[in-house]
């Protein structure tokens, strides 16, 4: 007959604090039988005195011996145990302790994790709503026609802004709305180059209500329409025209290398300007008009070092006749260019119209 297989014991899955519990447990134990096991190696120790002092037969003595021997050596184990438990309890706090501290980084983080998720999923809202309120903001500019602007009623320390582009009045009434809805954020007005100069940035307050465009433009323009139609008015509106900008180009130098020895003149009637091989900054239609014929270039050109040897060994006084006339005046250029950049707005503005 077989003898039958032992069953297989389920793999032990406890927990570190379980462990712990049960290594307290076991050192308790021991340590109530350390305290037993003393008492009886007192007694035992006391028997073989008596048995070496009474002058006992040797058979009692070594009897007397090899009980001292037998309970010192369980109280040695039992001490040799504890010490092994005290290590092992260590470890498992060490181990127990180090998993608190990575649940808590993990906590953390995750929690950190968790907040930046929302946060961007509320941002994209907000972003969203944002080009929404651009595009609403774009609109509502345009609402405001070239007559509606004038009568825009907001009085500033200079007296009333009747002068400001639909543009500006749109933009004053969209920053009113947002600093009253939302009077935790600070809204201005930017910084802007007026003809007359630089106008700075001005604070917007919600101090007309939650619906500034009603008393600031829509109620005196019903009035005005009232007014008109009652005939206290003539039917004349003033009209917002923009002024025209700035139109003359920038004055910007960029470097070229020279290759070859050229004039300009800036102002009809001047002096030639002279320009020797080499790098050189220029003002930038000066330098695309030498590009342009082949005198100068925007990177390094290949012969680069023959063009500077023979320019350093030129050792005569040169005339300006010497240098080949570019046949650019930079003064009529730029006069030119203003007048073609402006009648390329004043286009642009009637086709707008």
């Amino acid at each position: 007959m077989k003898t039958p297989l032992p069953k297989a014991t389920k793999p032990s899955h406890s927990t570190p604090e379980s462990q712990l519990a049960g290594l307290t447990l076991t050192r308790e134990n021991l340590r109530a039988r350390q305290s037993a096991v003393a008492v009886e190696v007192e007694a035992a120790l006391a028997a073989r005195r008596k048995a070496l002092i009474e002058g006992s037969s040797a058979a009692e003595v070594a009897k007397a011996e090899h009980a001292c021997r037998e309970i010192e050596g369980t109280a040695f184990g039992i001490a040799d145990a504890l010490a092994e438990l005290d290590r092992r309890i260590a470890a498992t706090e060490e181990r127990i302790e180090a998993g608190r501290a990575a649940a808590q980084v993990e906590a953390v983080a995750a929690g950190l994790e968790r907040d930046s998720d929302a946060i961007d999923a509320a941002a994209e809202k907000v972003r969203r709503a944002v080009e929404v309120l651009a595009k609403a903001s774009e609109a509502f500019a345009s609402a405001i026609t070239p007559t509606a602007a004038p009568l825009f009623a907001k009085r500033d320390i200079l007296g009333m802004r009747d002068s400001d582009s639909p543009e500006q009045v749109a933009a004053y009434l969209v920053g009113h709305m947002i600093a009253t809805a939302m009077p935790q954020v600070e809204v201005s007005e930017a910084g802007r180059q007026e003809p007359f100069g630089y106008v700075s940035a001005r604070r917007i307050e919600a101090t007309e209500g939650g619906e500034p465009e009603k008393p600031l433009l829509t109620d005196p323009m019903r009035n005005r329409a009232a007014s008109v139609r009652g005939g206290s008015s003539a039917p004349i509106l003033a009209r917002y025209s923009q002024p025209e900008p700035n139109f003359e180009p920038d004055r910007q130098e960029i470097q070229v290398y020279v290759t070859d020895d050229f004039s300009y003149v800036t102002k009809a009637g001047h002096v030639p300007e002279l320009i020797s091989a080499g790098q050189k900054h220029l003002p930038v239609p000066v330098a695309e008009e030498a590009i342009a014929q082949g005198m100068a270039h925007r990177t390094e050109p290949p012969n680069w070092s023959n063009v500077m040897r023979a320019s350093q060994a030129r050792t005569h006084h040169r005339t300006a006749s010497e240098f080949e006339p570019l046949g650019f005046v930079l003064e009529k250029w730029r006069a030119a260019e203003t007048e073609r950049r402006r009648e390329a707005w004043l286009a642009e503005q009637r086709e707008a119209a």
